[in-house]
């Protein structure tokens, strides 16, 4: 039962109280006097704030330590107490030794003349000072009930005191188990760069995340570079043509006629000269310039001299020339190099994918489609390029970008779509949104990223205690569970718990039922 409580202040009087005394809305209201203070401590002010109290309809309760208000307000009938945790712990009853005096205030037939009590006048004193100041006339024959009136009257009293201890002393629990829905949804999500906002059609916007990635990946070489390594020598006849001597320098050349050899040049390797003479001959030592085993030529191919020494000698190689020779050595194509650079970015995508996604938070989603390579920061080849090697070697250090979608937007969407259906009458279970994403997110051509969602949650009905309490007031258990289950949703038939258990109806007061909702 709600109580207002007022207190008054040293100054208040009278009127300040009753007008204070008018702005309670409650049944109940309890004064608080200031400590130390005397005021409205007379008689008549504790009759006039008991009058005005019951024109408002409330019952009036005092809180003072003045001896004054502690003689008079009780033989008014008004609850005084000490402190204000004994009058909200307390039930608001006069004690029984007073209450005659307030059957004689109540009663106008009783009643005579009030006398009113000066403030500060002392206590009388005496065998009348116990008593109201009530002036009283001798009781007469009239005024005495006959002893069957007297024991029907007892009876009615009987009667009462046992009707209200019926609705005071059961208590009631009501122990509901509220109906639970599972709300079901299929989503389809899309998302895109121009999202910025969660939409109930399904969009979500996303955000950027960049990573760095290097690497290291080797081929063997596919290519071949020939490297000749000794020229082929031999030895070549020169004859004189003139009756002069002719002197040969070191270097002089001899070609072959033939158009195959004819780009082939040798050397002397050692001046000489010829003796004077037709016919006479000299035979020098001669290299091949062009190294390799196409030096190497049959005999008589040399037979062409450079230079005024063609008019003065002729020239052939009597024995093959030999010893040319070379070899081949692999050498990394331009083919090689396309082909490892694609194999190492490839490689170093599914990195970039997999530091991203160790990146995210739980629940985030990553969108593999939008990977892209934004920025080369380190290509080193080796063995350079136009250079042999067995092995072609390639270092890189690139930079991705991806975009993602965080947990949060996706558990919004999914919630704006469950609250758009929420039946009437339910409320959500805290931490039962489970999200399961049923296809990989995929582009489209218009770079649209769309996937489908499976989003599940819990949803319980909401009862109200008011309700459940009207529906079972003063009902046996059988018919209170029957009506609850009736007009509620209720997951399980009610449990009521009786105090005392063998009481057979529920109490027909609200309050002294309580109502439990489990699960």
């Amino acid at each position: 039962m709600k109580t207002y409580i007022l207190r008054l202040e040293p100054h208040d009087d009278l009127v300040s109280t009753r007008d204070k005394m008018g702005w309670a809305k409650d049944s109940r209201i309890l004064l608080v006097w200031p400590e130390n203070k005397a005021l409205l401590n007379r008689r008549l002010d504790l009759i006039l704030l008991q009058r005005h109290s019951r024109s408002l309809g409330s019952q009036l309760a005092l809180v003072t330590h003045d001896p004054e208000v502690h003689y008079f307000a009780p033989r008014l009938g008004i609850p005084v107490f000490r402190s204000l945790h004994k009058a909200q712990g307390q039930h608001w009853r006069v004690p029984r030794r007073f209450r005659r005096f307030q059957e004689m205030a109540e009663r106008p037939d009783l009643q005579g003349k009030l006398e009113d009590k000066p403030f500060g006048s002392p206590k009388p004193q005496g065998p009348e000072s116990g008593r109201s100041r009530v002036a009283l006339r001798p009781p007469t024959e009239n005024d005495t009930l006959p002893p069957l009136a007297r024991l029907v009257l007892f009876l009615v009293g009987v009667l009462a005191v046992l009707a209200l201890a019926a609705s005071l002393a059961p208590s009631a629990r009501l122990v509901l188990t509220p109906r639970t829905m599972v709300q079901d949804v299929l989503i389809d999500a899309w998302t895109g760069p121009d999202i910025d906002s969660v939409n109930i059609s399904g969009a979500v916007p996303s955000q950027l995340i960049t990573v760095a990635v290097e690497g290291r990946d080797s081929l063997p070489s596919s290519g071949s570079l020939r490297l000749t390594t000794q020229p082929a020598t031999g030895a070549v006849t020169f004859t004189n043509l003139t009756d002069q001597p002719v002197k040969i320098p070191l270097g002089s050349g001899v070609r072959g006629l033939d158009a195959a050899i004819a780009r082939l040049r040798f050397v002397t390797t050692r001046p000489g000269e010829v003796p004077a003479g037709p016919g006479q001959t000299l035979q020098l030592p001669v290299q091949c310039v062009t190294p390799g085993p196409q030096g190497n030529l049959p005999a008589g191919s040399l037979v062409a001299i450079e230079g005024l020494l063609g008019t003065q000698l002729s020239a052939v190689n009597p024995e093959p020339t030999s010893g040319g020779t070379d070899r081949l050595l692999p050498i990394p194509t331009q083919a090689d190099r396309s082909k490892l650079a694609e194999r190492l970015r490839q490689a170093l995508e599914k990195t970039a994918l997999q530091e991203i996604q160790s990146r995210l938070d739980p629940g985030d989603l990553l969108i593999p489609a939008s990977l892209a390579l934004t920025t080369t920061l380190d290509q080193t080849y080796q063995p350079a390029e136009n250079l042999p090697g067995d092995q072609l070697v390639l270092s890189q250090r690139l930079e991705y970008q991806a975009r993602f979608v965080d947990a949060a937007a996706i558990h919004n969407l999914a919630q704006t779509v469950f609250d758009a259906n929420l039946p009437a009458g339910y409320s959500v279970l805290p931490d039962t949104l489970q999200l399961e994403n049923l296809t990989q997110p995929e582009a489209d051509q218009a770079g649209v990223v769309r996937w489908r969602i499976h989003a599940t949650r819990q949803v319980r009905a909401r009862i109200q205690e008011a309700e459940a309490i009207q529906i079972s007031l003063g009902l046996k258990p059988g018919q209170a569970i029957s009506r609850l289950q009736q007009r509620l949703p209720l997951e399980q038939p009610p449990r009521i718990e009786l105090l005392p258990e063998w009481w057979p109806r529920l109490p027909f007061l609200p309050f002294r039922i309580s109502v439990f909702n489990q699960g």
